[in-house]
C-alpha cells in the first residue's frame, strides 16, 4: 500500500501544479487583456480628445471667417450708401458674427491647453478688432485716425486679419499634428 500511496500522493501532487499552472496563466491573460482594453480606452480617449480639439479649432477659424466677411459686407453698405433698416441690419450680423467669435476664443482657451494656438487666436481677434473699429467709425460717422481713407485703412486693417487667420491656421495644424504623434516622437520625449 505504501506505492499506491505515493502514486496518490505523486498524483495529487501533480494536480495540484497543473490547477496551480492553469490559474497562474488564467491571471496572466486576464491581466493582459485588462491592459489590452485599457489600450484601448486610452486610444479611443486620446481620439475623442483629438476630434473635439480638431472640432473646436475648426469652429475658431470659421467664425473668425464669418466675422471678417460679415465687415466686408457692412463696409460695401456704406460704400454703396445703404441706409435704415438694410444697413442696421448688416451692422447686426456684424455684431452677432464678432460675439460667436469670441465665445469660440473662449472655448479654446478653456478647452485646449495649446498655447501657441491661444496666442495666435489672440492676436487675430486683436486684428479683426481693429478691423472692426474701421468700421465702427465709419459707421456712426467718426473720423478716420490718421492720414489713411476709410477705404485704405479697411483694406489695411483686412489684409492684416488675413494673415493673422493664417497664422493662426498653422499653428492649429502644428498643434493637431503633435497631437497625433505617438509619445516617443514629441519633441523633448
Amino acid at each position: 500500500m505504501p506505492s499506491e500511496l505515493l502514486t496518490g500522493l505523486v498524483g495529487l501532487l501533480g494536480a495540484s501544479l497543473g490547477a496551480a499552472g492553469a490559474v497562474w496563466a488564467g491571471s496572466v491573460t486576464a491581466r493582459s487583456q485588462r491592459q489590452q482594453t485599457r489600450d484601448q480606452l486610452d486610444a479611443a480617449h486620446l481620439r475623442w480628445k483629438l476630434d473635439n480639439k480638431r472640432d473646436v479649432y475648426l469652429q475658431l477659424l470659421k467664425c473668425a471667417s464669418m466675422w471678417q466677411s460679415a465687415s466686408w459686407e457692412l463696409h460695401n453698405a456704406l460704400s454703396a450708401g445703404i441706409d435704415g433698416d438694410e444697413r442696421a441690419e448688416t451692422r447686426r450680423r456684424k455684431v452677432g458674427r464678432w460675439q460667436e467669435f469670441a465665445a469660440m476664443e473662449t472655448a479654446a482657451k478653456v478647452f485646449t491647453t495649446d498655447t501657441s494656438v491661444q496666442a495666435a487666436a489672440g492676436r487675430l481677434q486683436g486684428t479683426l478688432l481693429a478691423l472692426d473699429r474701421v468700421i465702427e467709425d465709419r459707421y456712426h460717422g467718426r473720423e478716420p485716425n490718421g492720414p489713411d481713407s476709410w477705404e485704405e485703412a479697411f483694406r489695411t486693417r483686412s489684409q492684416a486679419c488675413s494673415a493673422a487667420t493664417a497664422a493662426l491656421a498653422r499653428e492649429i495644424e502644428t498643434a493637431l499634428s503633435l497631437a497625433t504623434m505617438p509619445a516617443s516622437a514629441t519633441p523633448g520625449s
